[in-house]
């Protein structure tokens, strides 16, 4: 007697479920729990990352590539040997989830904070609903270090156009250090990750003038602040174009747009009196709603990071405005390009004076795109976001370990800003 094909059918779905479950069986007996999450996170990694390449095939390649790379640094970092700077800090963050994870999900969520630590936080969270998984967190970093990619795609392509927009993202996806900081438990991926999508929503907002793109925009700005203070440049530039806008509309004989523009700036003021009234996000700058003199301040905050064999610049810390004129310059060029071959010592100078080269290359690539970036609206805010970004950091730093992870945050957005030409081998 022959068997139907619609019973063959139900039998042979019923063995693919029986040797699924058996595998996975076999996995969880074999496999830690905390591995096993992980692994769960980067296969739905891998499936949110595919879906978008259906949805937009002319970048999936790139998108993929730059997801299998940090999955296997993450694997690497996990399973073999640590990455560089996967220990200090990183431990730490992922160590402080997991104290605030033991007492629950409630107790998790009393730990909310702005600053370093939002990061340990929304691990914590983590950990308390599935258990104390670093492979997990390191999970999601490669996720959200792969969607940056996919952010910077979007921002260079609404400016340039897909073929720039995509050289822009193969950049983003092969750059080393942003390969690193989403392979190990760092903040850089969360900070970085907000701050492009609030870059995405201003250029939407410059080309639409939609309240929804400049609600959202001034949303990811601000919490891509939460994360890191310095981000908070950002929202300066987008309250700086909404005034800009506003201005403009007096030139424009139509109330209703004046009105339109008046109530966006009001409501952008207002919200951000509240950020600054309430801290979110000031922890960096607590010490100078303390103190009366911005140069003090910038002078502590400088010698305080001038400390290890990294540190840059130890003796030359300002005590006038007229000392940051001349000395911002050249912290700029120490921020950027540290360290020199003459600072070289370890494995790991020879990696930061990699960076330090890519650093060079890339600011070539802006200085000779600078004259079509102010021509553009949209790229000419972006610059404007690069510059300060640039200088905040610059200023605030005196060791070049700090100025690698510092730079990374900035990298993703000139590489999204800047016209990449076609290498031609």
């Amino acid at each position: 007697m022959t068997l139907s094909s619609d019973r063959r059918i139900v039998i042979g779905e019923f063995i693919l479920v029986l040797a699924v479950g058996l595998g996975v069986s076999a996995l969880v007996a074999l496999v830690p729990l905390e591995d096993i999450l992980g692994l769960i996170t980067l296969f739905l990694g891998f499936t949110i990352v595919w879906i978008i390449g259906l949805r937009h095939p002319n970048v999936r390649t790139i998108l993929l590539l730059a997801l299998a790379i940090r999955a296997l640094f993450a694997l690497v970092h996990y399973y073999i040997v640590p990455l560089p700077d996967s220990q200090a800090d990183a431990l730490t963050f992922e160590r402080f989830a997991a104290q605030w994870a033991q007492g629950g999900f409630g107790n998790a969520l009393s730990h909310f904070q702005t600053g370093a630590y939002l990061y340990s936080w929304v691990l914590s969270v983590l950990y308390s609903l599935f258990g104390r998984s670093p492979l997990m967190a390191q999970g999601l970093n490669v996720l959200f270090g792969t969607l940056i990619v996919w952010n910077v795609y979007r921002i260079s392509a609404s400016i340039w156009g897909e073929r720039l927009g995509k050289r822009a993202a193969l950049c983003t996806a092969l750059f080393p250090t942003l390969v690193l900081y989403s392979a190990i438990t760092m903040r850089e991926v969360a900070v970085v990750y907000t701050f492009t999508l609030g870059a995405l929503y201003l250029i939407r907002y410059l080309k639409t003038e939609h309240l929804r793109d400049t609600a959202l925009s001034f949303l990811f700005f601000a919490i891509s602040m939460a994360f890191h203070t310095g981000m908070i440049v950002g929202i300066a530039v987008e309250i700086f174009v909404i005034f800009v806008k506003w201005l403009q509309g007096f030139l424009v004989p139509k109330k209703r747009m004046l009105v339109k523009r008046g109530i966006v700036l009001l409501t952008v003021l207002i919200v951000t009196c509240v950020i600054l009234t309430s801290g979110w996000g000031l922890e960096k700058i607590g010490g100078l709603r303390k103190t009366t003199s911005v140069v003090n301040w910038l002078a502590k905050e400088q010698a305080s990071r001038a400390h290890g064999r990294a540190a840059y610049l130890k003796g030359m810390l300002p005590s006038s405005y007229f000392d940051l004129v001349w000395q911002t310059p050249i912290r700029v060029v120490y921020f950027l390009y540290a360290p020199f071959p003459w600072m070289v010592r370890t494995a790991e100078d020879i990696l930061g004076l990699l960076i330090a080269a890519l650093n060079f290359l890339a600011t070539i690539l802006f200085l000779r795109s600078l004259s079509v970036i102010w021509r553009n609206p949209l790229s000419r805010r972006l610059a404007y976001i690069i510059i300060g970004l640039v200088i905040v950091f610059a200023l605030t730093t005196s060791n070049y370990g700090t100025s690698v992870r510092h730079t990374s945050k900035i990298m993703p957005l000139v590489l999204a800003t800047v016209r990449i030409p076609k290498v031609r081998i």
